[in-house]
């Protein structure tokens, strides 16, 4: 009873975006959960939200925070596309994560997921992130998108990437210089598409 009593208080402090996403997507109604749903909810290893504007759309209102999140820490694969998200800091509690998938939304800034060791597969293509520094601890990564932002720099991109970063795609970036591309292929052998 205790368990439960905690996780309805976690409930009730989610703002109410949260509240609909999960009772839309996850649990297929707006009541508060019950106790089997709340050890559904914490256990999740996947969550997939993809807005109303998404191919095939899963939550038909827009989230503008990750705020929800901050709780989840058996997540694996998040997939939160064609939203309003502006920040990522609340990532930064899901250590076990290895998929994150943000693409089609409104963010500026990749901080949040400089600890996020695990992390093999980041897609945040279709935002306005400015600069990857963040992934510079992430040597870990298979793939990352960035293309479609507003990327200036490579900077954050190393020789430890360079072992298992086998995707890269980073153009189109209308601010990115072809010297940098050139840099990332030649001295770090990572090809960018």
């Amino acid at each position: 009873m205790e368990k439960y009593l905690t996780n309805l208080n976690w409930w009730k402090s989610l703002s109410q975006q949260w509240r609909q996403a999960f009772g839309i997507s996850v649990m297929r109604h707006e009541n508060n959960p019950s106790e089997t749903e709340f050890e559904m909810l914490m256990n999740l290893q996947v969550l997939r939200l993809a807005g109303p504007s998404a191919p095939f759309p899963s939550c038909s209102i827009e989230l503008t925070d990750l705020s929800g999140l901050s709780a989840m820490s058996k997540l694996e694969t998040v997939i939160i596309t064609h939203h309003k998200i502006e920040t990522i800091e609340e990532v930064a509690a899901l250590s076990q994560l290895k998929s994150l998938f943000l693409f089609n939304n409104q963010i500026k800034s990749l901080k949040g997921i400089e600890g996020l060791y695990n992390l093999e597969q980041l897609y945040v293509q279709c935002n306005r992130i400015e600069t990857i520094k963040e992934v510079e601890t992430l040597v870990n990564l298979r793939e990352l998108y960035i293309s479609d932002n507003n990327i200036t720099s490579l900077n954050g991109l190393t020789e430890a990437h360079s072992d298992k970063l086998r995707k890269f795609v980073c153009l189109p970036n209308d601010q990115l210089k072809q010297k940098e591309i050139i840099h990332i292929e030649r001295e770090l052998g990572i090809r960018c598409r």
